[in-house]
């Protein structure tokens, strides 16, 4: 991507709760923005040569509106400059202040973005060959098809099973991806060996770096396998960076593309088209390459898999419990049609808690399952779903009667802040 041919606005971000509502309202205008800290230096700044600078300061959970000043003294900056945390703040203002008052282009669009990011990847990967990492999901699928755009035959693409992916969806990346697109894809079930390095882990931190780190060292295998490309393709994108720290961010969590990286990796470098798109920007630029609905719009699913869904150690008894009453629980949801508008995300997971239970007149002891589904824009922050009695209820029979090893089933009703939408 050619930032250069655009306009920029720089948000600073004084970590509040919607520090990144405005850098989506802006991009909706169709105007190219970056986030920074607010502890962003005059070089760092500059160095974007922005049009406007916006102090995004909102507020914290419960907590009055932010008043802390930046570090750089933005006055000798000369930038045009609004405050969103001032009482008079709309949208429309913001709306008003960059394309009137400081006449910033609106030419930051989904068309444009494609033809850079080709350009881009072209011009990075030179006459070499990449590797890219399928998954199956919307960021991996809109990496493949520019990749393969880009690079043509000089892309090798590699599915790896960790034994950490939902129910059916080896199968069903390979039906798609080797169907559909027509890419030759290489498909390796690593479960064994993943679940090897995974064994005793219980801290949800250690088992992201194990899983990336993991994933990288298989990848260097299979680079080698194909003849060595140079360059790695990796699905990043903004929220990845921003939530791992980016720079001096406040970290939230570890990504697997992110924060698991190994310090050496056996590539020449990283290839990272979407780095800079926020989910719901991925998700048009998948449509507008032709890739299917069930992809674009398909629910987020973590690098890490069902390893950050399964509370405690991992082993595969527990994963396919989870397999198995995941998959109950996201038909019933599609069947009831709370998937999509309603609900944006909608998942399982299996805790490490054993209760007492009954069946067939006996006493058990089995697990406890915990079903999550939340609306969320732009996945910051998001609302838990009022789902109705009527259909926990199902779920909860369903669950409880097919899968033995549960006994007890609850509903998780906490929003983005205060907890994650994982609950790893």
């Amino acid at each position: 991507m050619d930032k250069s041919k655009h306009d920029t606005v720089v948000v600073l971000d004084f970590g509040a709760i919607n520090s990144q509502a405005a850098a989506k309202r802006i991009r909706k205008l169709n105007i190219y923005c970056e986030v920074l800290p607010y502890t962003a230096n005059e070089d760092r700044i500059m160095a974007l040569n922005p049009k406007a600078l916006v102090l995004q300061r909102g507020a914290r959970c419960g907590e009055a509106t932010l008043g802390r000043e930046p570090a750089a003294d933005l006055t000798k900056l000369g930038i045009p400059t609004i405050d969103m945390g001032t009482a008079d703040y709309t949208d429309e203002a913001l709306d008003d202040f960059l394309i009137r008052t400081c006449g910033v282009r609106q030419d930051w669009t989904i068309e444009a973005f494609i033809n850079e990011a080709i350009d881009a990847i072209r011009a990075q990967v030179g006459d070499g060959r990449a590797l890219l990492a399928m998954s199956g999901g919307v960021d991996s699928s809109v990496c493949a098809v520019l990749a393969h755009r880009a690079l043509g035959d000089r892309l090798t693409c590699v599915f790896v099973d960790h034994g950490l992916m939902r129910k059916g969806e080896p199968e069903e990346v390979a039906s798609v991806f080797q169907g559909k697109f027509g890419m030759a894809l290489r498909s390796l079930d690593a479960s064994d060996r993943f679940l090897g390095k995974l064994a005793g882990v219980t801290d949800p931190e250690r088992k992201r770096k194990i899983i990336g780190e993991e994933f990288i060292r298989v990848f260097e295998e299979e680079a080698h396998a194909a003849g060595d490309p140079d360059y790695l393709i990796q699905g990043t994108i903004y929220p990845d960076i921003i939530e791992s720290g980016w720079d001096g961010g406040k970290k939230v969590k570890a990504h697997h593309n992110v924060g698991g990286l190994p310090e050496k990796i056996n590539f020449k470098g990283l290839v990272e088209p979407l780095k800079y798109l926020f989910k719901d920007e991925v998700r048009q630029v998948a449509l507008a390459l032709g890739i299917p609905t069930s992809i674009a719009l398909r629910q987020p699913f973590p690098g890490p898999g069902l390893g950050v869904r399964c509370i405690g150690e991992l082993t595969r008894e527990k994963l396919d419990i989870l397999r198995e009453a995941d998959a109950i629980f996201r038909a019933e949801i599609v069947s009831a049609g709370f998937g999509g508008k309603e609900a944006s995300q909608y998942f399982a997971v299996l805790t490490a808690n054993r209760s007492v239970g009954v069946a067939n007149d006996a006493r058990t002891y089995a697990y406890t399952v915990a079903l999550r589904a939340v609306n969320t824009n732009d996945f910051m922050t998001a609302k838990f779903v009022k789902l109705p009695m009527d259909l926990l209820e199902r779920v909860s029979i369903a669950i409880t009667e097919k899968v033995p090893q549960v006994n007890r089933v609850v509903y998780d009703i906490t929003s983005k802040p205060p907890a994650t939408i994982e609950w790893e």
